[in-house]
């Protein structure tokens, strides 16, 4: 069985510079957020992966929480397109 796709496993995954605990706790949130609001099931890792992929580069460029969430939420739609 598959493991549900976390926000972790692509931080993990993803070569970036170093993130601090607090900040991974906003993109965490972020993306936990924007999954709930665009219903995003556990069990789509491909959509969770692209999603959490581009929460992680765009945040490398933009420091905003709100930029953050209207990127993240942007991704999402279009990835449902």
């Amino acid at each position: 069985m598959e493991m549900p796709f976390t926000f972790e496993s692509a931080v993990v995954r993803r070569p970036t510079g170093y993130f601090s605990p607090e900040r991974l706790t906003t993109l965490k949130n972020i993306f936990e957020t924007v999954c709930d609001e665009a219903a995003i099931p556990v069990d789509a890792s491909g959509d969770r992966n692209a999603l959490a992929t581009k929460i992680l580069v765009t945040s490398e460029t933009i420091e905003s929480e709100m930029m953050l969430v209207l990127a993240a939420m942007q991704a999402a739609m279009d990835g449902r397109r």
